[in-house]
């Protein structure tokens, strides 16, 4: 099974070194910097946070990148363990500096699909732009050879349902409890 799951993974990884390009390179590198540590989502999120029309939205963000943060990079990705793609095929050249850590799932995509859920369940056209960002994202983290399909697949998935968890947290505990306090505007 393990088997048949690297094949696949590396099948994906290997084709998308035939549509590297200098151009392409360099875009990559913007798209998946902005995610870094998640620098990109925290400064959307603080934003957010700043305009009294989105700040629910951005308190939702929030919640759900601490909640990916425990979840995904400090308990899932230190049970698993999983190497990343380029330990396996040294001949790669990943184009950006390794990153540091394990593979599974990829914290870039998780933290942008639960940021992105986030913003989509209070804003559809501000959403669908934020998922198509972690879309690409996720996309970099594999044409750059430092994740598997499956990393970010997962990363994704697990993404969105943290985005859920979290707009619920603020929604039924942090908007009925504090609302007023942090000046939200009523649901």
């Amino acid at each position: 099974m393990l088997d048949s799951i690297y094949r696949f993974d590396f099948s994906i990884l290997d084709a998308l070194q035939s549509i590297h390009s200098p151009v392409l390179n360099v875009i990559m590198m913007v798209i998946t910097y902005f995610a870094e540590v998640g620098w990109g989502w925290i400064a959307l999120t603080v934003i957010m946070l700043r305009f009294p029309k989105h700040r629910k939205m951005g308190l939702a963000s929030g919640v759900s990148l601490a909640i990916m943060l425990l979840i995904n990079d400090v308990t899932i990705k230190s049970i698993v363990g999983r190497p990343r793609p380029y330990t396996l095929r040294e001949d790669i050249d990943t184009i950006i500096p390794y990153p540091m850590g394990t593979s599974f799932p990829s914290g870039h995509t998780c933290a942008s699909f639960s940021a992105a859920t986030a913003i989509f369940l209070y804003d559809k056209k501000l959403g669908a732009f934020a998922y198509l960002l972690a879309a690409l994202i996720g996309f970099s983290r594999n044409y750059f050879y430092v994740h598997y399909p499956t990393d970010v697949i997962c990363g994704a998935l697990l993404g969105i349902i943290l985005g859920i968890i979290g707009t619920a947290i603020v929604r039924k505990l942090i908007v009925p409890r504090f609302g007023e306090k942090l000046k939200l505007p009523k649901e």
